[in-house]
């Protein structure tokens, strides 16, 4: 569970990073005891358990073994060597990048392995480890001045700690072995880290003084790597979102009593990132809709496979549409699968092609959804794009446009469209204790732009109409 720069926080079409090993289980009850735990916390960490005991509501059973490693150590750990990929890892990058740029998310010779590794070294500050049950945190010099955690990492602890403690309590190895899709996994992350998030926030509103809370900022803001800056902006977003969108969705439990993300951990869980996005959805049990998974043509070979989620559906769309209007259509995503492929080929070089299939919660949304894709199939730097529709669901067609592509990308103002979203229907629930957050913060965003939602005054009228149109009174 690696914890991100705040700016910069967990990838398209993959599978979540999260990684969930195997736990000691018997007849589904978690067994913490059936580990060599250490026999009392590092004085260091101490306090900040007992703080997050008071904030959970839960207990630790053990406490938590910690590691703390320099930069050299600790980047051993998070960033995978060339040199040990097997030639199915390799070829999964391959095709990944391939994957990105038949979609229009990445240009000419982007590496997806180099990517990838870039955004884990710059950005990953500790993960807690549910096979190893340890904490992991990157430190130095400045960080353990005098043998004390700096504010920023005392920060980070609580965060890691809370993943622990939802270890010990719930089964983190439990929890992923009931996660059926890649949905409910990329679900569950974002309600995992959005609850460490939540108390992680606590700890430094209630905690830090004007210095410590410069530090923490200052340490938790996106990196300066050029490395990192030069990740396409689909990876960098996707590796924030359970970060971002996670405390929104805590917020809302909150709101619906003491005993619900209890409930969530136990007995409902969310079945889709759309779910975190829009709270709305889960409170309705809005799963997602049931529709094939595309196949591979004949004479073709399988590449990759996975589901679509929300995000994914707005990043692949925002360039075409405009950030608004993409984000109005994401809302409307039901479900979603692609399949990669390449045409069969002595050398496996042969061309690379993606189908996709996508619905929305109703057929009118899944109409709105075609009429999107068709718009977006014109685009010239696209290659052999086809939309159409087939019974419940749109199916598309792309194919790789080749190292050469000049793909109009994703820019950080499209990140930032729905992610303030996110931040701002939170900062509603806090604030307006009688309105529908998510009634606002959804017609914000999807009238208006970044620019305007940043320097119009049209933004200040519109927000104080939404808070009558959207009252709970």
């Amino acid at each position: 569970m690696a914890r991100q720069q705040r700016a910069k926080k967990s990838v398209l079409l993959i599978s979540a990073l999260l990684v969930l090993t195997a736990g000691t289980w018997g007849l589904g009850q978690w067994k913490p005891f059936a580990y060599n735990w250490p026999s009392k916390w590092d004085s260091r960490l101490a306090p900040l358990a007992t703080y997050i005991e008071k904030q959970t509501g839960y207990t630790y059973r053990h406490p938590v073994r910690a590691r703390f490693l320099n930069d050299k150590e600790f980047n051993t750990l998070v960033v995978n060597e060339e040199t040990t990929l097997s030639k199915t890892d390799k070829q999964y990058y391959v095709d990944l990048s391939a994957l990105l740029r038949t979609l229009g998310l990445a240009n000419g010779k982007f590496n997806a392995f180099t990517a990838l590794n870039d955004l884990s070294a710059g950005n990953t500050l500790a993960y807690y480890s549910p096979s190893d049950r340890e904490m992991v945190i990157r430190s130095n010099a400045t960080a353990m001045k005098g043998g004390k955690l700096s504010a920023s990492l005392r920060a980070v602890v609580v965060h890691e700690l809370t993943h622990a403690i939802q270890d010990q309590e719930f089964g983190l190895a439990r929890i992923d072995r009931h996660n059926t899709t890649s949905e409910e996994s990329v679900a569950m992350t974002a309600f995992l880290e959005g609850h460490a998030n939540s108390v992680e926030d606590q700890y430094v509103d209630e905690k830090f003084n004007d210095a410590e809370l410069e530090q923490y900022q200052n340490a938790t803001t996106a990196s300066s790597d050029p490395k990192v800056a030069a990740v396409p902006e689909v990876l960098s977003a996707q590796q924030s979102a359970p970060y971002v969108f996670g405390p929104p969705f805590i917020a809302a439990l909150k709101k619906k009593g003491p005993q619900a993300i209890t409930n969530a951990f136990l007995n409902k869980p969310p079945r889709s990132l759309a779910q975190i996005i829009l709270p709305s959805k889960y409170f309705a049990g809005e799963d997602p809709t049931n529709i094939p998974a595309p196949r591979v043509p004949h004479q073709n070979v399988y590449a990759l496979s996975d589901q679509i989620n929300q995000l994914d559906l707005y990043f692949i769309l925002v360039r075409t549409l405009g950030a608004p209007h993409a984000l109005r259509i994401s809302d409307m995503w039901g479900n979603g699968y692609y399949t990669a492929y390449r045409e069969r080929d002595h050398n496996g070089n042969g061309k690379f092609c993606t189908a996709m299939n996508v619905a929305g919660s109703t057929s009118a949304d899944t109409k709105e959804i075609g009429t999107a894709f068709s718009r977006w199939a014109k685009n010239p730097t696209l290659a052999n794009a086809q939309v159409r529709q087939v019974d419940d669901h749109i199916e598309i067609s792309a194919c790789d446009p080749g190292v050469k592509a000049k793909n109009l990308l994703p820019t950080t103002d499209d990140t930032s469209q729905i992610f303030w979203r996110a931040s701002d229907m939170a900062f509603v629930m806090r604030s307006e204790q009688n309105t529908d957050a998510e009634c606002v913060a959804k017609a914000l965003y999807t009238e208006f732009t970044i620019a305007e939602i940043a320097n119009s005054d049209k933004v200040v009228t519109r927000y104080n109409e939404l808070l009558n149109e959207c009252s709970l009174k």
